[in-house]
């Protein structure tokens, strides 16, 4: 497969933020000339047969792309479960090889290709094979979201060592606010979570984006403001200098 540029973003659990935070990458990307194609290989607690409010559909109304939605998200489940427990309550599977020819088929069209997992790295996918064995077979860097507050530092460096361990390169630990901190308590877990990450991550650390309420009705006004933070516009530049390098 030719090096493509790129990005896999993943994160430390589920809700955690990826489809934002990958909606408003690719919208920044698009917004300074770079043509971008979007992935999400698998999707749980969907229709099928729509695409009206998905992941799929909010990353390819950012790329501004009229991609077919089976290209862009070939696997699409009603159950709200774990890619593999989701598939087999359908009665099918999830093949690998189909994922990489979809993907392929992108970054034959595009020069950049930004891809959102499902869940986290060790979700399972198939009996044999699990999300970080994707991001293995795709060879694109790593971009991982992860949650500011309690839990928060755990769950990101156990992560970030599990992709070292299957040598994944990684461009940033990108944390988001995914709850309020309204309390004095909750604001002093924020920036206690953000100093320790900032000093044990062996990754550069950007963010944290600030919470978001409910977005209903609010979703692409919330992504063009956040592709102008300071975060993501890092985030580009990370990507960029990556797609510079393997190009």
């Amino acid at each position: 497969m030719r090096p493509t540029m790129g990005v896999f973003v993943t994160g430390t659990d589920t809700g955690v933020g990826k489809t934002l935070v990958s909606a408003a990458l690719v919208r920044k990307l698009a917004q300074s000339g770079r043509r971008v194609g979007v992935m999400k290989p698998v999707e749980t607690g969907v229709d099928a047969g729509s695409s009206d409010h998905s992941d799929a559909a909010r990353l390819m109304a950012a790329a501004r792309v009229k991609d077919s939605l089976d290209l862009v998200s070939p696997y699409r489940f009603l159950a709200p479960l774990a890619p593999l427990s989701a598939a087999e309550a359908q009665g099918g599977n999830i093949e690998l090889s189909e994922i990489v020819r979809r993907y392929e088929q992108l970054a034959a069209r595009y020069p950049y290709v930004v891809v959102e997992g499902a869940g986290g790295l060790l979700v399972p996918m198939g009996n044999k094979w699990d999300m970080g064995d994707l991001i293995s077979r795709l060879d694109l860097p790593v971009v991982l979201v992860g949650r500011v507050g309690l839990g928060g530092i755990n769950h990101a460096l156990l992560t970030l060592e599990a992709l070292e361990r299957r040598r994944i390169h990684i461009l940033a630990l990108l944390l988001n606010e995914t709850v309020p901190s309204t309390t004095a308590v909750e604001q002093e877990q924020r920036a206690s979570t953000v100093a320790l990450l900032k000093e044990r991550a062996s990754v550069p650390l950007l963010g944290p984006l600030p919470y978001q309420p409910p977005l209903d009705g609010r979703w692409n006004e919330t992504v063009e403001q956040l592709a102008g933070s300071r975060p993501i516009s890092e985030l580009a530049e990370l990507v960029w200098k990556a797609g510079e390098e393997r190009s």
